[in-house]
């Protein structure tokens, strides 16, 4: 009789439970700085997006909008000013990251060509 009550229980909660709602995904974030972390490039912490910092590993919605408000970086090491950025999450960041603070990509250093970008 026990086994019976359970049965019952369980296709009446079966019968109860809303049908799944399904969630548009978010479209994938395709800017410069996105493509540079694609390929194996660093971020530029000074031109990437909150969007594009959020790629990075344990970097939310939230942390990456301070990041944004903290800027201008000069170096790598001034995420330490951000709250929510320890001694552990910035040498996970370190090599993911790159700080350029007059404007110009890396790989364009001493080149006054542009790439079209």
């Amino acid at each position: 009789m026990i086994v019976a009550s359970l049965v019952g229980l369980a296709r009446a909660w079966r019968r109860e439970r809303p049908e799944p709602t399904w969630v548009e995904r978010q479209a994938p974030v395709d800017g410069a700085q996105a493509r540079a972390l694609r390929d194996g490039r660093p971020l530029d912490l000074n031109r990437a997006t909150a969007e594009e910092l959020e790629l990075l590993p344990r970097i939310g919605p939230a942390l990456a909008a301070r990041i944004v408000d903290a800027r201008p970086f000069v170096s790598i090491d001034d995420l330490r000013r951000v709250r929510g950025i320890g001694a552990r999450t910035l040498e996970r960041l370190r090599p993911l990251v790159h700080v350029d603070a007059d404007g110009r990509d890396e790989p364009n250093l001493g080149s006054e060509a542009t790439d079209g970008r």
